[in-house]
């Protein structure tokens, strides 16, 4: 039976401001626990989507905050080291956010404040997600395309398509198991933690498990 094409896609953000900052780590808690999951979403993966990617020390804007506004670096570093691939969807990461602000406020003592600062400004964004009009139908044309996929692309269905869509592997990858019929390859590729590497990173290691499950380049 021929595999159903895959198209790929690319993406880009409409940005809304919601009304909503903090200028103190309880406030920022209090916020992480109450806006809507499109928010927390924004500011834990934009940086893998904008050019801070490649040189910014913290991965996303809440640690970026407590550390630059706050200068709590302490729980700037905790911030940092947020393990959202062993997360399950938003909803788990916005109970890790407030867990990590509780316990790091429990142990000081005290809600640290932006005093000389900026408040920390809730966004939103919306996406805009549009085919690139290149289409797959096996592994040698998945192999060509990931060595020319735009940042954009690869942000969509890695990460966008993957945890900001509520699964654990984009419609990528799984398409790789049910239509080309590779379950262990798209097992290994799903296994590949996109928050750990450089998109540069992440298109070699990916190439090398395609080169090793089948086809030609």
């Amino acid at each position: 039976m021929t595999a159903k094409p895959y198209e790929i896609m690319t993406c880009s953000e409409i940005r809304e401001i919601l009304n909503r900052r903090a200028s103190g780590e309880q406030e920022l808690m209090d916020a992480i626990l109450d806006v809507d999951a499109s928010s927390l979403y924004y500011h834990t993966h934009s940086y893998y989507l904008a050019e801070k990617y490649h040189h910014d020390h913290h991965p996303n804007d809440f640690a970026t905050w407590a550390s630059q506004q706050v200068r709590d670096r302490i729980l700037g570093e905790r911030l940092s080291v947020l393990d959202i691939f062993a997360l399950k969807d938003v909803e788990g990461l916005r109970s890790e956010l407030a867990t990590i602000l509780e316990s790091h406020l429990d142990v000081i003592g005290y809600s640290p404040r932006a005093l000389l600062g900026d408040p920390f400004e809730f966004v939103t964004s919306h996406d805009v997600v549009l085919p690139t009009g290149r289409t797959l139908r096996s592994i040698d044309d998945l192999r060509r395309a990931l060595k020319e996929m735009s940042a954009e692309s690869m942000y969509y269905h890695f990460f966008k398509d993957a945890f900001g869509s509520g699964r654990r592997v984009g419609t990528l990858v799984e398409w790789v198991g049910s239509e080309l019929k590779q379950d262990g390859l798209a097992q290994r590729l799903g296994a590949v933690n996109p928050y750990k590497l450089h998109l540069d990173q992440l298109r070699r290691e990916l190439d090398g498990l395609l080169a090793a499950g089948g086809g030609n380049a």
